[in-house]
């Protein structure tokens, strides 16, 4: 363990009744005496305010501790810094550091190590470092505040010994866990209402997400549909010329079919034209026999009646046979009227369906199957009807409904990890509680021990308690003692005396020396009101505590004469001369 730092020497500069002053003090116990008014309690003032204090219970104003006719004064202390096991109690390469405060006239102070200016935040902080707290009564304990450290509230006295004894961080560091769970639990609450806000909200653009998807579906759908309506229109023109191309086949077969029966029409016309040709011919020379008067027999005429009465049966068929031949004739004409018309119309048919075709293509790939025309129109209407209900749809719906599902999934990712740390904490909590309560059960029964045997060698009981230990936030420390033979009493003002008060104070603060971290404590003026008995009896107490510490520095002031002397204890007396106070070292030679 590295050596603890040691005052060697205060150096005092016209502060309050000195004008110059060196006090060396030793490790062990120093013994400062005087009368009333010398100056020694000033040594204590000034060691403490080098320490830090801001003020002292002599004056709320430091300018007057300024030297009266001086406009400025300086204390400093001269601290061992010889490095034990290869570590030095301060950060400085150097076996001795000079601490100073100055303090002028106005009020206006500085502080300084070895020359250089440093806040005194960094000088606090750095004898916090070896435990040194001057403001703390366990390890200063300034004259006439015995009753000031009697009225302080029980959880502060318990915080007091804890600093002093150097466990304070486990006290400090639970007080932490517990402020960093108080921020995890409201950050859980935080994120717990931002996540029900935003699924809250998320709900509502959900609805304005799901009509815009719906939107999109059906516009894709009616992308579809008119894609196939043109489509449709493709194959209901394709149906249509292939309604024509047939009525242009069945036109085509009923012309030939036509023209083969006109021609066996005209065969049959020729033929019965000849025949009836043939007869006339065959008639007129019967009647020219019959009528020139050569024949004169009646069979002739009969033969030529006979032959005439044919020919009006032959002609009879010609002009039905030419009939015939004429409506065929006529039909054929219709018929190739009608084919040219089917060519034209096929044309244009082809035309029209080609440009339905590069139209349709531009759209959509031509389905596998396509409806009629009027099935994909009643489809339109659907999907036009539908959206006309959607109304008006949100664009930006997708985004934000997005934007509120990453917020939602980064708050439930956070909320999960928030309670995680909660659950850490709650832990950590407990584990830090438990190792606070039995290092401070452990201390405080040494105390309680230590401060009943100081007590008992006045002839008087007492006991160190704890209170509250369930909860290390609202624990406390009690004080009682016992100087009537009845039964045990909080320590108060009002139920003691003022020597019985100082008595039980000294013998608590001597209960915990052999605990407490810094290497320099000091009490001031403890034995004001105590009778020379009692008195002796705490000296020769504060005598076998120090006389072998090795690396703690004890100083007590006290106005009474010294009642025992010792080598191992340095003596420094002080008096009021004409030019201030005067610190002197007194070596006797004497029995304890």
């Amino acid at each position: 363990m590295a050596s603890r730092p040691i005052i060697k020497e205060l150096i005092l500069e016209n502060f309050m009744s000195y004008e110059y002053g060196r006090i060396p003090l030793e490790e062990g116990l120093n013994v400062i005496a005087g009368p009333n008014g010398a100056g020694k309690s000033t040594i204590l003032v000034a060691i403490s305010l080098v320490m830090g204090q801001l003020y002292t219970e002599r004056s709320k104003k430091l300018s007057d501790l300024v030297r009266r006719g001086s406009g400025m004064a300086r204390i400093t202390l001269m601290l061992d810094n010889r490095a034990l096991d290869g570590k030095r109690p301060f950060p400085f390469q150097k076996d001795e550091v000079m601490l100073s405060r100055y303090i002028r006239k106005d009020g206006s102070y500085w502080f300084e190590i070895d020359y250089h200016e440093m806040s005194r935040v960094e000088v606090v902080e750095l004898l916090k470092r070896v435990g040194i707290n001057s403001d703390n009564y366990l390890i200063i304990m300034p004259q006439g505040v015995i009753d000031e450290f009697i009225l302080i509230k029980p959880d502060q006295k318990l915080k007091m010994m804890e600093e002093a004894l150097g466990i304070l961080s486990i006290r400090e560091n639970l007080h932490d866990a517990r402020v960093r769970l108080a921020k995890i639990l409201s950050d859980e609450e935080q994120y717990q209402s931002l996540l029900e806000r935003a699924v809250e909200t998320m709900g509502r653009w959900k609805e304005e997400y799901d009509k815009l998807v719906r939107a999109k579906e059906l516009k894709k759908e009616l992308e579809s549909l008119n894609g196939e309506l043109a489509w449709s229109s493709v194959a209901k023109a394709e149906k249509a010329l292939e309604s024509l191309k047939e009525k242009l086949r069945l036109a085509q077969e009923e012309k030939e079919s036509l023209e083969k029966s006109l021609a066996s029409a005209l065969a049959v016309f020729n033929e019965i034209n000849d025949g009836l040709d043939r007869n006339i011919g065959l008639a007129q020379d019967m009647a020219i026999k019959v009528y020139d008067g050569k024949g004169g027999e009646r069979k002739d005429l009969v033969d030529l009646q006979n032959m005439l009465g044919g020919l009006k049966g032959s002609v009879q068929k010609l002009v039905e046979a030419y009939g015939e031949v004429t409506v065929l004739r006529y039909r054929i004409r219709l018929l190739e009227r009608e084919v040219k018309q089917l060519d034209a119309l096929i044309k244009a048919s082809a035309e029209e369906l080609g440009a339905s075709e590069d139209e349709a293509r531009k759209g959509s790939p031509r389905p596998k199957s396509v409806r009629t025309q009027t099935e994909v129109e009643d489809g339109i209407r659907l999907v036009n009807a539908e959206l006309k209900v959607l109304g008006e749809v949100n664009q930006e719906a997708e985004k934000v409904y997005m934007e509120f599902r990453d917020k939602i999934d980064q708050y439930k990712d956070r909320l999960a990890e928030v309670r995680r740390n909660k659950e850490m904490t709650q832990k950590e909590i407990v584990e830090r509680a438990n190792s606070w309560r039995i290092t401070i059960k452990e201390i405080m029964d040494k105390v309680n021990k230590r401060f009943s045997e100081i007590m008992a060698t006045i002839g008087a009981a007492g006991m160190v308690m704890l209170i509250n230990d369930q909860d290390p936030e609202a624990a406390g420390l009690n004080i009682l003692t016992n100087f009537s033979g009845g039964g045990m009493v909080a320590l108060d003002s009002f139920s003691e005396s003022g020597g019985e008060l100082s008595a039980s104070v000294t013998a608590f603060l001597l209960a915990v020396q052999n605990y407490i971290l810094s290497p320099f404590r000091a009490l001031d003026e403890f034995d004001v009101h105590m009778d020379p008995v009692i008195r002796g009896r705490f000296f020769k107490s504060i005598y076998n505590m120090f006389k072998n510490d090795v690396g703690v520095q004890y100083v007590v002031i006290t106005p009474a004469l010294f009642s025992f002397y010792d080598q191992s204890i340095n003596y420094i007396m002080v008096q009021k001369a004409a030019i201030g106070s005067q610190a002197k070292v007194v070596k006797v030679e004497g029995k304890e």
